[in-house]
């Protein structure tokens, strides 16, 4: 650990925001930093040394133009220090380990048979415990980690994840008693979702909105970067938005959730009672073909090569979540809505069809300022959003008084 000499609350406060300067605008200098922050030279100058001395900043001179001198620019380090997230979709574990960019150099997988509790935990220590060996230099020492369900941040907790029936899923305390890490712990698409918001299609954009759609859904809420948790954890849970009264019933014991009649789940029971009635699809093909799985993905799929059934399912999927994002563009007002999670990503006819549903029921005055679009980042995204855990604590996590 590094020690700050003296540090005080207003000096950390300017160090959060020299450091959080420089990670947004790559190569500034210490004077445009300081006019940046209204502070003095003298400052920022004190305060750029320690980040230098810490490993987190560097200075590289560039070439000069003309007569004028070669102009010395900040930015962060790409060879010192490393972070590692994991998260857990489609029955397995992806982690990832990230420079202080959040470049994702490596990444390492691990498939669970089956979906219990005790098999997602020790599926989580053994992923970590390979990834580790993968280190390029030092690790910020934490892990940061995207699960299922409504997560208690503060405990670590999985409060409830009703897609697949857990309760109480004490992540945070497992892992740091089975490794000796610190742990951070984040619903996995509200990690999507600052993933997307600092590295991919939602970087620099002031308001946003990240739906997440796999075996259940949920949503991040970003403003100006920062995400939107609520009174105790719970924003973003839109998987419960009742959008449907007499449908069918949710595991948190409602009717009508999104989750419900939408989540990749909801695409297979759909796409199951029709294969069950002799309906034709090729479906059936695929599901012998990749030994009898069938996913929210594969359905939508083969939705986009045409597959009139896969499409019935998507298109009925996309009504509802269209409803749902006209009721997030009327309420939040944000200038984006991004589409991922395992079943988002998997992009047209899907994202096209939830904006064109959105369309006809959000007000007018919002909606034209909104874009709906596909995430990005593809299948690390919400590993790479755990991972953001870490980066931004990477002060506190190096540095104490």
């Amino acid at each position: 650990m590094t020690k700050w000499v003296k540090t005080d609350e207003l000096e950390r406060v300017n160090t959060r925001n020299v450091l959080r300067t420089i990670e947004l605008e790559n190569g500034l200098s210490r004077a445009q930093v300081a006019r940046r922050l209204g502070l003095s030279r003298t400052t920022i100058s004190t305060i750029v040394s320690k980040l230098i001395t810490v490993g987190f900043v560097t200075e590289k001179q560039s070439k000069a133009k003309g007569r004028g001198r070669p102009g010395i620019h900040l930015s962060l380090t790409s060879e010192r220090w490393y972070a590692i997230g994991a998260e857990f979709h489609s029955k397995k574990w992806v982690a990832v380990i990230t420079d202080l960019e959040g470049r994702v150099l490596k990444i390492s997988e691990t498939p669970l048979k089956k979906e219990d509790v005790d098999s997602f935990l020790l599926g989580l220590k053994d992923t970590i415990r390979r990834i580790l060996k993968d280190l390029p230099g030092a690790m910020l020492p934490a892990i940061g980690v995207g699960t299922p369900g409504l997560v208690d941040c503060e405990k670590g907790v999985i409060l409830r994840a009703d897609d697949f029936g857990w309760r109480q899923v004490e992540v945070k305390k497992y892992l740091e008693e089975e490794l000796g890490i610190k742990t951070f712990v984040l619903n996995r698409h509200r990690a999507g979702g600052l993933a997307e918001s600092r590295f991919g299609v939602g970087r620099k954009v002031h308001n946003l909105v990240y739906i997440g759609i796999g075996t259940g859904i949920s949503a991040a809420f970003i403003s100006d970067g920062i995400l939107i948790h609520g009174a105790n954890y719970s924003a973003g849970e839109i998987g419960h938005m009742i959008v449907d009264p007499g449908g069918d019933r949710c595991g948190c014991g409602k009717t009508g959730c999104l989750q419900a009649v939408a989540s990749g789940s909801a695409l297979v029971r759909r796409a199951q009672e029709a294969l069950r009635r002799g309906e034709a699809s090729s479906l059936r093909g695929v599901m012998e073909s990749e030994g009898g799985e069938l996913s929210g993905e594969l359905i939508c799929k083969e939705a986009a090569k045409g597959d009139p059934l896969s499409l019935r399912c998507v298109e009925h999927a996309a009504r509802f979540l269209g409803i749902a994002v006209a009721n997030i563009i009327n309420s939040f007002n944000p200038d984006l809505v991004i589409i991922g999670g395992p079943v988002g990503q998997t992009g047209d006819p899907l994202v096209r069809l939830i904006r064109e549903e959105a369309a006809k029921w959000a007000m007018e005055h919002p909606f034209s300022a909104t874009r709906i679009v596909q995430g990005v980042l593809g299948e690390t995204v919400g590993a790479l959003g755990a991972a953001c855990l870490v980066l931004d604590r990477k002060l506190e996590l190096v540095c104490t008084e």
